[in-house]
């Protein structure tokens, strides 16, 4: 489902795995037209009807904020329809839009074949359809709608983030946490195997400096109290590593770390255990997993 937020930007649920209000892409209407972030492969006839039910056959630039599946899964699909899109990618994606074997492998360990197949494999594209885009780099809509890059790691050191210069409106990607209206507490994003604490931290901190007008989610939709979002997500960070760090120490296993968590958020919202959707206690298990290789690999 595509809604206009304003005459430049829309919002589209990509109803990943047939689930609403999860994963969004955003189109961006200048004279040129760009969607950041398209998520699963298996989203890609959704996002791809809800275009044209709105009346865009064609965007000219793919912007995925970085190569995770639920963001950048759609993209060769996707680039297979629009044959004259550019594709841009921070240089250390690139190379998994083009080959994504060791993403799918790495993803297929983490999930599981089941999983994999509902997530879709994504379609890898031909080198020449990808370009490497540099941390401050512009890309001109026309219109009056300019594109700026940012680099914002930690999440992952592929990482970018876009703000349309002319209104402040900031594209986040995972730079920050999960916010669902249905389930409404704020989750860190720290996957394995990259996650970095400190970078994700600062990545904030740069998000800050930048003066968002508000910030565009992809899990999901639109935050307007800028500061308070960010102050929130440095704070979710910094607690869920000092809840873990501790369990480290004990020789808690992730499976037992990820229940506790379950048990945390569910209190939190006053739901029951059997309330969490499994896209979320999917989510925390990966969370988990990604601050304990943080903290083992930092702290020892």
């Amino acid at each position: 489902m595509l809604t206009k937020l304003n005459d430049t930007v829309s919002i589209i649920d990509t109803e990943a795995l047939r689930q609403r209000g999860v994963v969004a892409a955003f189109l961006i209407m200048g004279k040129d037209r760009a969607l950041i972030d398209m998520g699963y492969r298996s989203s890609a006839s959704t996002v791809r009807q809800d275009l044209l039910d709105h009346g865009v056959d064609g965007v000219d630039y793919l912007l995925p904020t970085h190569v995770h599946l639920d963001h950048a899964g759609a993209c060769g699909t996707l680039a297979n329809e629009f044959p004259g899109a550019t594709v841009f990618a921070h240089p250390k994606g690139v190379h998994h839009l083009s080959d994504p074997a060791k993403l799918v492998e790495a993803t297929t360990e983490l999930f599981g074949r089941d999983l994999m197949q509902d997530y879709g494999l994504p379609e890898p594209l031909n080198q020449s359809r990808v370009r490497s885009i540099s941390d401050d780099a512009e890309i001109q809509l026309g219109s009056g709608v300019t594109l700026r890059a940012i680099w914002t790691p930690g999440h992952a050191p592929h990482h970018l983030s876009y703000q349309i210069e002319e209104t402040g409106d900031l594209f986040t990607g995972d730079a920050v946490g999960i916010l669902l209206s249905d389930f409404p507490v704020l989750l860190p994003t720290t996957p394995p195997t990259s996650f970095d604490l400190e970078l994700a931290i600062e990545s904030l901190t740069r998000i800050r400096n930048v003066n968002p007008s508000r910030l565009l989610t992809p899990h999901f939709g639109v935050v307007d109290n800028v500061s308070k979002a960010i102050d929130d997500n440095v704070r979710s960070l910094i607690e869920w590593k000092n809840t873990i760090q501790p369990m480290i120490t004990a020789g808690t296993s992730v499976d037992d770390m990820t229940d506790a968590l379950i048990r945390r958020v569910c209190r939190h919202v006053g739901r029951s255990l059997e309330s969490i959707p499994e896209h979320l206690r999917v989510s925390i298990r990966l969370n988990v997993l990604g601050l304990v290789r943080y903290l083992k690999r930092t702290v020892g």
